[in-house]
């Protein structure tokens, strides 16, 4: 059985415990400094002894700790990266928008260039989209050739099939950051170029290596150079 626990907000009573264990020390120790409100405590239990927890798990626990520390695009990063480890229940959902909402996500992510939109709504569209167009246009293809019987079909939808494939794992694999902290904005990999601003902390970032810096490329508007060190990669 697994430790879960749910996130209901800042100044609400005892977390709710979704589900008890046959608790492992490990999990006994971060349960018993979590009920006390000791979360610096359970946060260093869950990252020192936590690595034999299912990856998933952790990382819900993890953002759970940071959201009722207030360390919100610590708490956002955990909860994404639970999700991308496929730990899919809804409270991680209700609770990345709890942070989502808490860090203005909605407002300092909100599109503005067409290139903003494509990858938005691309890695929007790996959440099953290309993989249900595969299995319609998979089924669609198998009634016609079970209709007329021409092998040569095959040919045809095949690559229909494929193509919506590819493209969810191509998104899937793009290299997406939260940045940690305010960061400086500059227009080259250098401490040299100029300043472009700052990225807000919390913000989702698509990026490009270079080095030791990396190269925004969505949001549109903060377009420029960041040091990588100042972001955390979802990997």
């Amino acid at each position: 059985m697994l430790f879960l626990l749910s996130f209901r907000g800042v100044g609400d009573n005892e977390p709710h415990i979704l589900e008890d264990t046959t608790i492992e020390p490990v999990l006994k120790t971060f349960e018993d400094f979590y009920l006390k409100k000791d979360y610096p405590n359970a946060l260093l239990t869950l990252q020192k002894d936590g690595g034999d927890l299912p990856v998933g798990v952790k990382h819900y626990n993890l953002g759970t700790v940071y959201a009722q520390m207030q360390h919100w695009p610590d708490a956002r990063f955990h909860f994404l990266m639970a999700e991308k480890n496929g730990f899919n229940r809804p409270e991680v959902s209700q609770n990345l928008q709890i942070a989502e909402a808490k860090l203005e996500i909605t407002k300092l992510e909100e599109p503005l260039s067409t290139t903003d939109y494509l990858v938005k709504y691309s890695a929007l569209a790996t959440n099953g989209i290309f993989t249900s167009l595969s299995l319609v246009i998979l089924v669609v293809g198998l009634v016609a050739l079970k209709k007329t019987a021409k092998p040569k079909l095959v040919w045809l939808f095949l690559p229909a099939v494929l193509l919506p494939l590819c493209l969810h794992f191509w998104i899937k694999s793009w290299p997406w950051a939260v940045v940690m902290k305010p960061s400086g904005l500059h227009d080259g990999p250098s401490a040299i170029f100029g300043s472009r601003g700052e990225l807000p902390p919390g913000l989702l970032v698509l990026a490009k290596n270079k080095g030791d810096w990396k190269e925004i490329v969505y949001p549109i508007r903060y377009s420029g150079w960041v040091k990588a060190n100042e972001l955390k990669d979802l990997e």
